[in-house]
């Protein structure tokens, strides 16, 4: 079943994103989904936006093309918007993508508009602390980070003279070189760990709190399959020192992470986490703020469509 003519249709396109130009995919909408309109973001934070402005002036079916952290944007928009009812599409043309994968998305983009494939999707939600120290929230679709990970990526960015100039000549460089300066310094961290009200002191490398079973474009901690309805995949990684963080890195991206003695994992409904020394927040590859955080999944679900 298609979805209603009358229903207007937004495309937000993340010209920035990935492997496919901006005229690619514009030609690709104009010829599989003509009857959209295209909207582009311009900074990072303006998907948001984008998202709340489809909403208010009811399209009914919104189309985010990009990434993980464009999906992850616009998704906040919609629901910051009070989108409840609004369809919200996803054109993997990102990174990693890692929303998408395993899920078999359209070849053509007029697919989209197909309501049997259509799919209740439930929202992480994360309350975490603001570098001013007052409280916000974000939604997730994807993962949360919290420890090696995130550290790694607030160092990515800083907006350091090294950084700018590692950027411009290369973006892997600039993130291996990130990698290879946080892990130089990296020493395991004691958290308070609560897991569904059980709260513990634990040492670790790194928290990830998912909806999906992948991360990082397509690497796992061993289990493929998503945590079921209503519940967050908690994993955490004991702490260990430098040698063996990159042992385990190495084993993740063969594959093969699955049984390591470090890795632990509980299927949870609420996470909370909280450091001496406040760490930050990755929510969806983008940093947003620090600890203390508490995870759980929101009351409202999306229907989404890929």
């Amino acid at each position: 079943m298609a979805a209603d003519e009358n229903d207007p249709v937004v495309c937000i396109i993340n010209p920035a994103s990935g492997v496919q130009r901006r005229r690619t995919i514009v030609q690709r909408i104009a010829a599989e989904l003509p009857e959209a309109e295209c909207w582009s973001t311009r900074h990072p934070g303006h998907g948001i936006a984008l998202g709340r402005q489809a909403v208010e002036e009811g399209y009914g079916t919104v189309v985010a093309i990009g990434g993980d952290g464009t999906l992850s944007e616009v998704a906040n928009g919609v629901l910051e918007g009070g989108g409840g009812k609004v369809r919200l599409a996803y054109v993997p043309a990102g990174t990693c993508n890692d929303f998408a994968r395993g899920l078999r998305p359209v070849t053509n983009l007029g697919g989209l508009l197909d309501r049997t494939r259509d799919r209740e999707t439930d929202v992480g939600l994360v309350t975490f602390t603001r570098p001013d120290g007052t409280r916000d929230h974000r939604y997730f679709l994807v993962s949360c980070t919290v420890g090696l990970i995130s550290v790694i990526g607030q160092r990515f960015t800083e907006k350091t003279p090294v950084n700018r100039v590692l950027k411009r000549l290369n973006l892997q460089l600039a993130e291996t070189a990130s990698s290879i300066r946080t892990l130089a310094r990296w020493r395991p961290v004691t958290v308070r760990l609560e897991l569904d009200g059980e709260p513990s002191n634990r040492s670790i490398t790194n928290l990830a709190v998912l909806k999906v079973p992948y991360f990082a474009g397509g690497l796992t901690f061993g289990r493929t399959e998503p945590p079921r309805a209503g519940y967050l995949d908690a994993v955490w990684v004991a702490g260990v020192g430098r040698v063996g963080v990159t042992g385990l890195m190495w084993q993740l991206f063969r594959g093969a992470a699955e049984g390591h003695p470090a890795i632990h994992r509980q299927e949870v409904r609420t996470v909370g986490v909280d450091a001496d020394s406040p760490l930050p927040v990755e929510v969806d590859g983008e940093i947003v703020g620090y600890t203390p955080a508490e995870f759980s999944i929101h009351p409202s679900s999306l229907t989404t469509v890929v």
